[in-house]
């Protein structure tokens, strides 16, 4: 089982992955784990709309093994959240 502030800390280093500065835009806790959304850090300091990432995927951070899973965009975060509960409940631990 991992704290908050390790899946933060993972979150973070997952973003830094990339080649433009990214920041996390929201984030919350759920029944298994954590999640993050995340935007271009250019685009929030100046609003410049060429600036904006698309088809930025939330992610989560599973609290029992600290796993990382990016989730989709078609549906909203809360129903992506549900499948992964469903998920896990599904598998035998």
């Amino acid at each position: 089982m991992i704290t908050y502030a390790c899946a933060l800390k993972k979150a973070k280093e997952y973003l830094m992955d990339s080649e433009i500065p990214l920041q996390i835009t929201c984030q919350g806790e759920f029944a298994e784990g954590w999640y993050f959304c995340y935007q271009s850090k250019e685009f929030l300091e100046t609003g410049e709309l060429s600036a904006q990432l698309a088809g930025n995927a939330p992610f989560l951070i599973d609290r029992q093994s600290g796993e990382l899973h990016v989730l989709g965009t078609a549906k909203p975060l809360e129903s992506y959240l549900n499948d992964y509960i469903k998920g896990k409940i599904a598998k035998p631990r």
